[in-house]
């Protein structure tokens, strides 16, 4: 087991044995705070998902100073798993029944040497762990205890239990904020045939897809290949399957691009753009959905911005977040501008989910399943046409000593839609 790291600096003293304990408030007075059970108090997680908890308390008052410490402990009452926090409410103002929810996410993989290793929790009962810490006066704080909260060590008390279990269920990513009424299908690839050729044209005249980046900038550890009878593309019922596999020692996958290398084929400014796809298990993976512009098709030294928006990157060695980046590459001496987010959801890799965003001219909202995840000011140099990307790549950087092979990514349709 590996323990994850702290969120909050704690002063700890230690025991006989040379183990970090918390050390508990003395000589305190005038305990206002109840400890109550987690809720719920008996949780149930896959070993490489996570869960959904929610705290509780009755206070009268809070300081300011107090942050919430909580641990996972094994049957040997070692710690496996940490979420210490703050409140996202400041401490200081709640008071009365207090309640709310955080979503742990469990490890899974870490890398040492070049070589990816399984950190994940095994099947089995962890008890939950709980306290309050009083920055300010460096101790943990003595509790009244609510019904079925009992002692543990010192400073906090177990409120609950966390069952590792392969069937538990998976938390949903919470209710469906996307509305594309007044919106209209412009870009419709549903996969029931495939229209794809190594280099094109794409358009009218051409293939709808072409099997490599527009510019001759392929990327990753796996090659993108030509598409040949049963490799790296293939169909069934309805859905595009992305094989990676190794052949003579060398990892070889696949890309589609909407676009050509003189720029032919679909690109539209502004409107909603979404794929739906099931992603592949296992360290070293990285599929991607992905806009582009298409300015850096031109070879010549003018200044220009060319925008790349990664609606989602998934590497597989954090199973249960994707990434979400907007870059504004610069040519010609123009500086090139990066941002994104982390998205933390349940149950990437276990199913089929939609990934979308809307591209307004005032604003950009990413969506997971329907949900809004994120919400930004477009920046200028968004506002131009963008054509749709889709790729299994490996890498970049973690290691492939555990990558399955082969292994796939499936994907349902990619829709593009205006107003």
């Amino acid at each position: 087991m590996v323990m994850l790291p702290c969120f909050l600096m704690v002063s700890c003293i230690q025991d006989k044995e040379g183990k970090k304990k918390i050390p508990a408030e003395e000589g305190s007075v005038g305990v206002i705070t109840t400890i109550l059970k987690s809720e719920p108090d008996n949780l149930r997680a896959r070993p490489t998902e996570g869960f959904r908890i929610t705290y509780r308390w009755q206070t009268q008052s809070m300081d300011k100073y107090d942050s919430v410490i909580v641990r996972f402990l094994d049957k040997d009452g070692k710690t496996v798993l940490q979420d210490d926090h703050i409140p996202a409410t400041p401490a200081s103002r709640l008071k009365g029944q207090v309640e709310y929810t955080r979503d742990v996410f469990l490890p899974v993989w870490n890398v040492r040497n070049d070589s990816s290793f399984y950190i994940g929790l095994s099947e089995g009962e962890y008890s939950i762990h709980a306290g309050i810490y009083d920055k300010r006066r460096e101790h943990m704080k003595n509790l009244h205890t609510g019904k079925g909260v009992t002692k543990a060590e010192e400073g906090l008390y177990k409120i609950g239990i966390l069952n590792i279990d392969t069937e538990a269920p998976i938390p949903g990513p919470g209710e469906k904020t996307l509305d594309l009424t007044g919106y209209h299908l412009t870009f419709d690839e549903e996969f029931d045939n495939l229209s794809v050729s190594a280099w094109g044209p794409c358009g009218d005249s051409g293939t709808r897809w072409i099997a490599h980046t527009p510019w001759h900038g392929d990327f990753g550890d796996a090659v993108f290949t030509d598409p040949g009878p049963d490799f790296p593309f293939t169909l069934e019922n309805g859905v595009l399957r992305i094989k990676a596999s190794k052949k003579d020692g060398e990892w070889r996958s696949g890309l589609l691009s909407a676009v050509d290398s003189d720029g032919n084929g679909f690109k539209q400014k502004f409107g909603y753009f979404e794929c739906r796809a099931r992603l592949p298990k296992g360290p070293g993976t990285w599929p991607a959905f992905w806009l582009m512009g298409s300015k850096n098709l031109k070879r010549t030294k003018e200044p220009r911005v060319n925008p790349e928006v990664d609606v989602f990157e998934h590497y597989g060695h954090w199973p249960n977040r994707f990434s979400y980046v907007l870059h504004l590459w610069g040519f010609g001496g123009v500086r090139s501008i990066h941002d994104g987010e982390r998205i933390k959801v349940f149950g990437i890799e276990e199913d089929f989910h939609s990934y979308g965003i809307l591209i307004h001219e005032e604003y950009m909202i990413l969506y997971y399943d329907g949900v809004e995840m994120h919400r930004r000011k477009t920046p200028e140099g968004i506002k131009v046409p963008l054509y749709p990307l889709v790729n299994l790549a490996l890498g970049p950087g973690w290691p492939l000593d555990k990558t399955p092979d082969p292994c796939y990514m499936y994907v349902d349709y990619i829709k593009v839609y205006s107003k």
